[in-house]
């Protein structure tokens, strides 16, 4: 899946720890973490359901340790969703992820500094 290489040095692959339970069904997954310690995971529509083609399902991530392990939860408590956000299309997903880009960093003890992850 190509969203786009403005955020390609931002991708880590934790494909084997993902938590949203996503992978089933035949799709494509790519997991984001931004400097300010807020991230998303971006998972395509399963190929045999052709009444989701060219969707994705995201849900914003807050990571609280740093690389290499990347260790996240699913953050339900953001201005941008209380659970996840299905994106029709990839410029949607683009939308979507420039505004996890720009959330401050949490102010409850989550966050480490600057992303080592890239």
């Amino acid at each position: 899946m190509v969203i786009s290489m403005e955020f390609d040095e931002y991708k880590v692959d934790l494909n084997a720890k993902c938590v949203c339970g996503c992978m089933e069904g035949d799709r494509i997954h790519d997991i984001y973490r931004f400097p300010n310690d807020y991230g998303a995971s971006v998972v395509s529509a399963p190929k045999a359901d052709k009444a989701a083609r060219g969707t994705f399902r995201v849900y914003i991530l807050r990571y609280d340790s740093p690389a290499p392990e990347h260790s996240y939860e699913i953050a339900k408590d953001t201005p941008l969703t209380d659970d996840y956000v299905v994106c029709n299309g990839q410029g949607e997903v683009m939308e979507l992820l420039r505004k996890v880009w720009d959330l401050p960093r949490a102010e409850d003890g989550h966050g480490h500094g600057h992303c080592q992850c890239h």
